[in-house]
């Protein structure tokens, strides 16, 4: 299914709000269930976090209609620091109103809801390591597919982009790398009232895409 973009989402679920509920200010504090991957699962070389939480808070005026909405979402990190590659797992509530959902990070297209979990993911801590994914710049340059959560044939689309990273070398020191070639896998499925997000990545160079696949395959919610 294709996503509409961020502002249009935006736009619809201010007006379907404003729509049924007409002079009145409506509220929403939304709470997700925290999804991650067993450890059983990991692949290879790959550690991981438990699921940590931060909130998307937006407010919306229609025609004098006040909408807040306050969502919190929980991304879980897998990570092979050797290789540079990494699995981030969010949920992030669905709720809907008039059949939209008032959840903005639900409603981003590709591009977009990577720009925004990696940007939260950075503001919170939750990333570490000094990597800037490159979102400006993605190129989507196929799809795969994979069982999520009992859903037979999700796809997962494959983009391209670059990244710039601080790195630590072999003599102690720190250093940092720029415009390093990447793919990046992401995959959504409805779960439980929450949308589920999957991101992977890994450099171009060395190939990660049968482990990023098998831990997308084996996420609990």
């Amino acid at each position: 299914m294709k996503r509409r973009g961020l502002l249009a989402a935006l736009a619809a679920s201010t007006s379907v709000a404003v729509a049924g509920c007409a002079g009145q200010n409506q509220s929403f504090d939304l709470d997700a269930e925290p999804a991650q991957i067993p450890e059983s699962a990991y692949a290879d070389g790959y550690s991981g976090q438990e699921p940590q939480s931060f909130s998307i808070d937006r407010g919306f005026n229609a025609t004098g209609v006040n909408v807040e909405v306050s969502a919190t979402t929980w991304v879980a990190r897998y990570t092979n620091e050797t290789i540079g590659s990494a699995l981030f797992v969010a949920s992030t509530p669905d709720e809907s109103v008039g059949g939209q959902s008032v959840n903005p990070l639900v409603r981003a297209d590709g591009a977009e809801l990577i720009r925004q979990l990696l940007n939260k993911v950075d503001q919170q801590g939750i990333g570490g390591n000094g990597t800037d994914i490159q979102t400006d710049d993605i190129e989507e340059v196929g799809e795969e597919t994979q069982t999520i959560l009992g859903e037979e044939d999700v796809t997962v689309s494959k983009l391209e982009t670059t990244v710039d990273a601080d790195v630590a070398g072999s003599n102690g020191q720190n250093g940092s790398v720029e415009d390093v070639p990447v793919l990046v896998y992401i995959a959504t499925v409805q779960h439980g009232g929450d949308v589920i997000v999957l991101v992977g990545i890994h450099p171009e160079e060395i190939d990660q895409s049968d482990q990023l696949l098998s831990m997308m395959g084996s996420v609990e919610h």
